[in-house]
């Protein structure tokens, strides 16, 4: 029987946020005895995905992070005009900070999806596959 877990983090669009929805997020995967390297890659691609939405957010935004056994899903979604811009910019320069802040993300999920919400914001999904240092729920 498997196990679910989630936490909702609504916050404010401020940077000191980012810092903040890693270390907990950091804090929920070490209880599933997840490996740190998985974590590291976990948290550099939330801490994009965070600092990208403070940086574009209407007000607010908010995460969700679901994990399940075999893997971490990872909602950000935000009011404002948020990613589109990087929907737009596939290759976007490399001193461009959205396209890039993507790229990363692409390179540490194993599944990222980008779509917009009526009437406006954007909704990235993350989704980690997940490595555990011992099997889960033992």
């Amino acid at each position: 029987m498997g196990m679910e877990v989630r936490l909702s983090l609504s916050l404010p669009r401020d940077r000191s946020t980012v810092p903040l929805t890693r270390r907990v997020l950091d804090a929920a995967l070490a209880v599933f005895s997840v490996t740190k390297e998985c974590r590291d890659d976990i948290g550099l691609a939330i801490g994009e995905a965070c600092a990208n939405a403070v940086q574009h957010a209407g007000t607010d935004y908010e995460v969700t992070v679901t994990i399940h056994e075999d893997r971490c899903i990872i909602d950000v979604v935000d009011e404002g005009t948020g990613l589109e811009e990087i929907a737009e910019v596939p290759d976007a320069p490399p001193d461009a900070e959205a396209g890039r802040g993507l790229k990363i993300i692409h390179a540490l999920a194993d599944i990222v999806e980008l779509r917009r919400r009526q009437p406006r914001g954007m909704a990235l999904r993350i989704v980690k596959l997940l490595t555990r240092t011992t099997p889960a729920y033992s």
